[in-house]
């Protein structure tokens, strides 16, 4: 045995592990803080589904423990979980995952100030990324292309003044999987998570956020409105960030499933709205329970479309507008 060689196998002595599992360990711990920062918060056992899939959960709870001791992350216990502990970054975390180059577009998350009042407003990002696992689950499953920062949540969509002119989306989905064809498709998605917290005929009006940010198509500058010029209208607002216009897909739980089926049929009467048919002409929308999501999976016929109440449920990518 050589030196070299004996100073390797002193190293796998000490950590357990091959001499390459350092960067490996690295790697994760950086996807850990990228998710906590994307997120907000997560339990040990999402990171590790997200992260290190292969890995038991002690390691996971091994590095968390380490970036709490270096001041990047902290924990809370969930009310009415049986000790489940939620992570999140601290300020100092936030300031070093906020200069990861992969993380440059993501919005900084928010820092509890009161960790007593927090707790009790984190079940629906909890939901969020419930969300999330579900479909990186069934990719992962099929070799489908998403991963875990494939799903990038709260981007704002500004296209009028006020708080009405706004949609932010729960989470903007991208998902390539192989079509029929053998063709690459990849398939973006507006994803919105409600937990039973908010009103049936509230959530039902978020289609006309999105039917008034679809349909919003500013005049190029110097065209007035009226004038010959402006009789073909501006370019859709939309058009300035995607080729296609995402899809809408609502992930709905906490309510049962008599709970759930109503706030379908309540997106089902807005749907009939002429400004949100107009859009659901070409952008697909549909509404799944989240419970459904987790067991039933990628190919498992759980969305129901908005544009027909009397259409079968099927697999989300399936999903089209009416053609009207």
């Amino acid at each position: 045995m050589t030196k070299d060689d004996g100073a390797r196998t002193k190293s796998r002595a000490r950590t357990g592990a091959e001499p390459d599992s350092e960067v490996r360990e690295v790697e994760i711990t950086w996807a850990v803080m990228a998710a906590l920062f994307q997120f907000r918060i997560a339990t040990a056992e999402q990171l590790r589904r997200l992260t290190a899939p292969d890995a038991g959960i002690e390691k996971m709870r091994g590095r968390l423990r380490r970036l709490r001791d270096e001041g990047l992350a902290e924990e809370l216990v969930l009310p009415q979980s049986g000790r489940t502990r939620g992570w999140y970054l601290t300020e100092h975390g936030t300031r070093v995952a906020g200069a990861f180059p992969e993380l440059a577009d993501i919005p900084a998350p928010r820092t509890p100030g009161d960790k007593s009042a927090f707790k009790y407003t984190l079940w629906h990002q909890l939901a969020v990324v419930r969300t999330h696992l579900a479909f990186l689950a069934d990719a992962r499953r099929r070799g489908d292309r998403y991963g875990p920062f494939d799903f990038i949540p709260e981007i704002t969509h500004r296209f009028a003044e006020g708080r009405e002119g706004t949609v932010r989306p729960d989470g903007l989905l991208y998902y390539s999987r192989t079509g029929a064809d053998g063709a690459r498709v990849t398939n973006l998605a507006f994803v919105e998570v409600d937990r039973g917290t908010m009103g049936g005929p509230r959530l039902a009006a978020k289609l006309n956020a999105y039917a008034r940010y679809w349909a919003t198509a500013p005049l190029p500058a110097g065209v007035r409105s009226g004038t010959i010029e402006a009789q073909d209208g501006g370019v859709p607002l939309w058009e300035r960030r995607y080729v296609h216009f995402p899809r809408l897909l609502f992930v709905l739980t906490g309510t049962g499933e008599t709970g759930f089926f109503n706030r379908v049929d309540q997106l089902h009467l807005h749907a009939r709205d002429r400004h949100v048919a107009r859009m659901l002409a070409t952008v697909p929308a549909g509404a799944a329970r989240l419970e459904d999501l987790e067991t039933e999976g990628y190919d498992g016929a759980v969305w129901w479309p908005l544009v027909d109440p009397d259409a079968d449920a099927m697999p989300w990518w399936k999903l089209t507008g009416s053609g009207r």
